[in-house]
């Protein structure tokens, strides 16, 4: 009989804990988490910065920066739940970024949609295409690097913009 109380106490404790995500309160806390996530040899001593936030209902997706003025960056997207009115984070999972379309920049397919971080001061404008074949442009103002948003459609192509209207590459 002991055996069976102590297999149900155990059982019990275990389901108790599976739904149990860790809470992190504000964005210097989700940085600590972020330095964990980071795919690079030199994560627990580079440079990492919190560089904003895409939402769609009580989902984000937060974008950090590794490095400095000399080194290579590296863009962390994490995803993750909002709790408390915004106060209160639990992580879901990251995703690796496109990077390759323009120096200092990173796209992510995201909740059926396109979240993006400039981190590039020479773009000004993003120029969406959508599947629809509507174009929308996103004005990058020049103090505001870095700048996230997100666009909640399906994209068929994004070109990003210098303030005379050339393709930065």
């Amino acid at each position: 009989m002991k055996k069976i109380v102590s297999i149900a106490l155990i059982l019990i404790l275990c389901f108790g804990m599976a739904g149990c995500a860790k809470t992190y309160h504000g964005t210097d806390e989700l940085l600590k988490k972020a330095r964990e996530e980071l795919p690079i040899s030199e994560a627990d001593t580079t440079d990492i910065q919190y560089a904003g936030m895409c939402k769609k209902e009580n989902t984000a997706l937060a974008w950090f920066i590794s490095g400095n003025e000399y080194q290579k960056h590296y863009y962390l997207p994490m995803e993750i739940e909002i709790k408390n009115n915004g106060e209160d984070y639990t992580f879901v999972h990251t995703y690796k970024p496109v990077t390759d379309k323009c120096p200092d920049v990173a796209t992510v397919n995201w909740q059926e949609g396109y979240a993006f971080l400039i981190n590039n001061p020479k773009v000004s404008t993003v120029k969406i295409t959508l599947e629809n074949g509507e174009q929308i442009r996103k004005i990058v103002q020049k103090d505001s690097v870095p700048y996230s948003f997100y666009v909640p459609s399906a994209l068929s192509e994004y070109v990003f913009l210098d303030a005379d209207g050339k393709e930065v590459q």
